[in-house]
């Protein structure tokens, strides 16, 4: 079921997926994870990841499962536990719609 909360635009649709994600660190070092998504939406995604990302960094990512590659800004990263829970932006123009089940 999709969930929409205070000032969302979209509706967040819970997804469990991998997702591949790359980004440039303070340092300029390209580093890369393999993370989970929690929830996705037309205009972005919630992940979990073991590192913690620097808000308004950009990031590229890719997820066979939810047929979604581009960029996207984070617009938040809390810790929780040992991993991070980030918030990313879709950049770009990139929309996700959810596949019509057949």
């Amino acid at each position: 079921m999709a969930e929409k909360t205070g000032v969302r635009r979209d509706d967040r649709i819970p997804a469990e997926e991998l997702i591949e994600v790359t980004w440039k660190d303070r340092y300029g070092q390209e580093k890369f994870v393999k993370a989970r998504t929690l929830n996705v939406s037309e205009s972005g995604m919630k992940i979990e990841m073991p590192e913690q990302l620097e808000k308004l960094a950009y990031v590229t990512f890719r997820s066979h499962a939810l047929s979604l590659h581009g960029t996207a800004s984070v617009r938040s990263c809390t810790r929780q536990g040992t991993k991070y829970l980030v918030g990313l932006e879709f950049s770009g123009g990139l929309r996700w719609k959810p596949k019509t089940k057949t």
